[in-house]
């Protein structure tokens, strides 16, 4: 029997549905996702992890972006309805690599990740 391969995408949604898709993104692109329901579990994941890239939905309550700014040199993709005009702007205030809509990141996650960005 194979061990599983080591996730190297976190994805922070609570959203079921969509997270599924970005998985489906994640996976296609070659990437090894762990879906994460807060920020409590992604830290940990950080801690034990070679992770390279953080999807991260600005909708999730508590995330502090900021703090995963700190905790990880992994690329931080953040996401939100585009028109929550402040929270995208404090995405990008916060250090996060690649902020997008909802939209964007649905259309564009599986070629944000092959190219490597």
């Amino acid at each position: 029997m194979s061990e599983k391969p080591a996730p190297d995408t976190l994805i922070l949604c609570n959203d079921l549905m969509f997270s599924s898709q970005l998985n489906g993104a994640a996976q296609r692109a070659g990437c090894v996702p762990r879906t994460c329901l807060g920020q409590t579990s992604a830290m940990k994941e950080l801690g034990s992890q070679q992770i390279r890239w953080v999807v991260v939905d600005l909708e999730l309550s508590g995330v502090d972006l900021a703090a995963l700014r700190n905790a990880t040199s992994a690329k931080i993709v953040a996401f939100g309805p585009h028109v929550q005009t402040d929270r995208l702007a404090a995405a990008r205030s916060a250090g996060c690599d690649f902020v997008l809509s909802r939209g964007e990141i649905n259309r564009g996650l599986e070629t944000l990740l092959v190219s490597g960005a």
